[in-house]
C-alpha cells in the first residue's frame, strides 16, 4: 500500500483535501524511463508545433483558473487575489515562449558558409544551431505555488527549449500541484504529442530528491527554493558517474542602501515603502530586502524612528508551513541575543503558522557578533544596518552574491563606484525602487553570483529557456542531412545569421 501525506492550510493548522499518494523509487524511476523514451520525437517538433503545445498549455491553465486559486487558497493562505495574479503570471509567461520559440528564436541559428579564401586557413562550411539537452528534473517552490510551480519557470523554459520535465511537487500545495499538471497533461494529449513529456512526482520523503537529481535519464536539474537543498542538488549532481548542471536559484539579502542625501527629502515615505516590501507575502520573496543600510546620522535615525512606528501596526499571513514557521521563530530568537543588536516588531498573528514581524537594527561594527544577521530569514524580517556613508562600498563590497540590490540616491549623489561594485554582486539593479516584484520580460534578469545562483543564468525570462539547450555545429553536411533550421531552403521561414548578417532569406 503507497504511503500518503495530507496538505495543510497555514491559517488553521488543519487538513486540506484528501490523502496523496506519495511516489515510491520504481515509479520515479518508471517515470525518468518513460521521459527518455520520448525526448527524441519531443526535440524534434517544429517551432509551429511546440509553440501551438505551449499555448494550449497556457490556455488549459487558464481554464481553471478559479478553482486553481481556491485550492491555492486553502493550501496556502495566500491571498485569493495573490493567487489569482499567479495563475495569470504563469499564463503569460508560457504564452512568451510560445511566442520565441514560433520565431524560431530558441534554435539561435548561425551559418558561416565554406570560404576557400578565408584567412588564416580556408574555412569549411558550419552551421550551429541550439538542441534541446534531454529530460530535466524540476522542483517547485513553497512561496509561488503557481509562478515557481509545476508549471512555473523553470517547467515552461524546458519544455519551450524540447525537454521532457519530470518535476517534483512541493508537499505544501500538492493539490495545487495535482491540479496543474492534469491540466498541462490535458493539453499535451489534445496537441497529438505523448504525455510522458510532463510527469509530476509527489511526496514528503526527502530520498525523492535523491532519486531525481541522481536518475540516469536526466541531464540537467532546475529548482528555485533554499541554499541548503540547492547545495545539496549541486553535490549529487556532481557525484553522479555523469555530472549534469544544476540551474539553482536560491534566494539572498537584496540589500537595499540608501544615502544620507535621500532620507533627508523623504525618510518617512521610504520608511513605509520599505517596510511594504520587507513584508510582502510575509516575507516570503527570494527577492525580499533582507538589508537596509542607512547613513548613522539624523536622516538614518528619523528613518528608523519611521520603521519602528509603522511596523508597530503590521501584522502579516501566516508562513506557508510549519517548517518554515519553526525555523524562523528560531532564527529570530537566536538574533535577538547578539550584543549591540535592536528589535523592532509588529503584530503577532496568533492563528496556525502565524509569527511577529520583527526587524532588526544594528552598527555596522556590530554585524560581526552574529553571522546570521548577514544570512537569508525566510518571512516578515528584515536587517537595518547603521554605517557611515563613506563605508557603503566596503559593505557592498563584503557581501556576498545577490539576485537583486537597490539603491536610494539622488541625481546628485556621488555613486558611481557603489553602482560599479554591485553589479559585480548582483544581476539586477533598482535605482529608487525596491527589489520584490520581478516583471516577467524578455529584458529581465533573475540570478546573481554564489550563493544566490549556481550559475550565471536567469530563472525568469525568455533567456531562462537557454539553460536546457546546447550549441551543435555542423561542418561540411549535405543539406538534406541538416536540421531544417540549418538547411539552404529555410523550411521554417525564421531568421538566421549567415556570414555575419541577419536574414530570413533561403540560400540560393
Amino acid at each position: 500500500m503507497s504511503k500518503t501525506f495530507t496538505a495543510v492550510n497555514p491559517a488553521t493548522g488543519q487538513a486540506v483535501g484528501g490523502p496523496i499518494a506519495e511516489n515510491n523509487f520504481e515509479e520515479v524511476s518508471a517515470a525518468m524511463a518513460a521521459a527518455h523514451k520520448v525526448k527524441e520525437k519531443f526535440a524534434a517538433t517544429t517551432p509551429t508545433q511546440r509553440a501551438a503545445l505551449l499555448n494550449a498549455i497556457a490556455d488549459s491553465i487558464e481554464s481553471q483558473k478559479e478553482k486553481l486559486a481556491d485550492i491555492s487558497n486553502q493550501e496556502t493562505a495566500l491571498p485569493i487575489a495573490r493567487v489569482t495574479g499567479e495563475v495569470m503570471r504563469t499564463v503569460i509567461q508560457i504564452r512568451a515562449f510560445a511566442e520565441l520559440v514560433k520565431t524560431g528564436g530558441h534554435l539561435l541559428p548561425i551559418i558561416d558558409l565554406a570560404d576557400p579564401n578565408f584567412l588564416p586557413v580556408a574555412r569549411p562550411d558550419l552551421r550551429k544551431s541550439q538542441q534541446p539537452l534531454g529530460v530535466v528534473s524540476i522542483f517547485a517552490a513553497s512561496n509561488f505555488p503557481l509562478a515557481f510551480s509545476v508549471a512555473g519557470g523553470d517547467s515552461a523554459s524546458a519544455l519551450a527549449a524540447g525537454c521532457p520535465v519530470v518535476v517534483k511537487a512541493h508537499p505544501s500545495h500538492p493539490n495545487t500541484c495535482e491540479m496543474v499538471y492534469q491540466a498541462v497533461v490535458k493539453a499535451i494529449t489534445e496537441q497529438g504529442l505523448p504525455k510522458e513529456i510532463f510527469t509530476l512526482v509527489q511526496g514528503v520523503n526527502p530520498e525523492i530528491t535523491h532519486w531525481l537529481a541522481k536518475a540516469p535519464e536526466v541531464t540537467a536539474i532546475g529548482f528555485t527554493g533554499s541554499g541548503m537543498v540547492g547545495k545539496l542538488l549541486i553535490k549529487l549532481a556532481q557525484e553522479r558517474q555523469v555530472p549534469i548542471p544544476v540551474y539553482a536559484e536560491m534566494g539572498s539579502l537584496n540589500p537595499v542602501f540608501f544615502t544620507p542625501a535621500v532620507l533627508a527629502e523623504k525618510s518617512e515615505e521610504l520608511a513605509k515603502a520599505a517596510m511594504d516590501s520587507a513584508l510582502l507575502g510575509s516575507g516570503q520573496f527570494c527577492t525580499k530586502p533582507g538589508i537596509m543600510v542607512v547613513p548613522n546620522d539624523g536622516a538614518g535615525d528619523k528613518f528608523i524612528a519611521s520603521v519602528q512606528s509603522y511596523i508597530a501596526d503590521q501584522k502579516v499571513g501566516p508562513l506557508l508551513n510549519k517548517g518554515i514557521a519553526t525555523r524562523f521563530i528560531d532564527a529570530i530568537s537566536s538574533i535577538s541575543k547578539a550584543n549591540g543588536v535592536k528589535l523592532l516588531t509588529g503584530t503577532t498573528n496568533p492563528d496556525g503558522f502565524g509569527v511577529t514581524p520583527t526587524i532588526f537594527v544594528v552598527d555596522w561594527a556590530d554585524v560581526k557578533n552574529h553571522d546570521d544577521l548577514l544570512e537569508e530569514h525566510f518571512g516578515p524580517t528584515s536587517v537595518i544596518i547603521r554605517a557611515p556613508f563613506d563605508q557603503y562600498l566596503s559593505i557592498a563590497k563584503s557581501m556576498s552574491g545577490q539576485l537583486a540590490s537597490a539603491l536610494h540616491a539622488t541625481a546628485a549623489d556621488n555613486v558611481k563606484d557603489l553602482v560599479a561594485a554591485l553589479t559585480q554582486k548582483a544581476g539586477r539593479l533598482i535605482w529608487n525602487g525596491f527589489p520584490t516584484s520581478v516583471s516577467v520580460t524578455a529584458a529581465q534578469n533573475h540570478g546573481g553570483q554564489w550563493p544566490a545562483s549556481s550559475s550565471h543564468t536567469t530563472s525568469v525570462g525568455l533567456d531562462s529557456l537557454f539553460r536546457f539547450v546546447r550549441p551543435v555545429v555542423y561542418q561540411s553536411f549535405p543539406d538534406n542531412q541538416l536540421p531544417a533550421e540549418l538547411q539552404n531552403s529555410n523550411p521554417y521561414g525564421i531568421e538566421r545569421i549567415i556570414n555575419g548578417v541577419r536574414s530570413n532569406k533561403a540560400i540560393s
